[in-house]
């Protein structure tokens, strides 16, 4: 049995197939089972005192960004105060990653992403 987890653009799929060959009986039984959960940040609007919260706990958004409202100094990513994303850009990178920012889809709820993207937004004037 073989179970195959696959996210795109906020839609998992997992795959489970079955598979039993018996060869002296001619015996084949295949079940495939597909459960599909679509997860994404539309629609919801985002609570900046949470996403806060998000920003300082374990994700550790600060190790990478400065953000003054944080009290955060990061240097490996763009400085909050001064490139101001909006919050379409926070959600989108927050979600999706992109070059050495990886993606929090996996380890955010669609909630919580939308919450700090709310937060980095408000608090860097985005």
């Amino acid at each position: 049995m073989t179970a195959t987890p696959e996210t795109v653009e906020g839609t998992t799929t997992e795959t489970t197939t079955t598979e039993t060959q018996t060869t002296d009986s001619t015996t084949t039984a295949t079940q495939t089972t597909e459960s599909t959960t679509t997860e994404t940040t539309a629609g919801l609007e985002g609570d900046s005192a949470a996403g806060k919260a998000i920003f300082l706990g374990a994700s550790s958004c600060g190790g990478c960004h400065t953000l003054a409202d944080a009290g955060t100094t990061g240097e490996v990513g763009p400085n909050f105060d001064e490139s101001k994303p909006s919050n379409e850009l926070a959600l989108d990178r927050v979600t999706n990653g992109q070059g050495g920012m990886p993606s929090f889809s996996g380890t955010l709820t669609p909630q919580q992403i939308a919450d700090v993207a709310a937060y980095v937004s408000s608090a860097a004037g985005g």
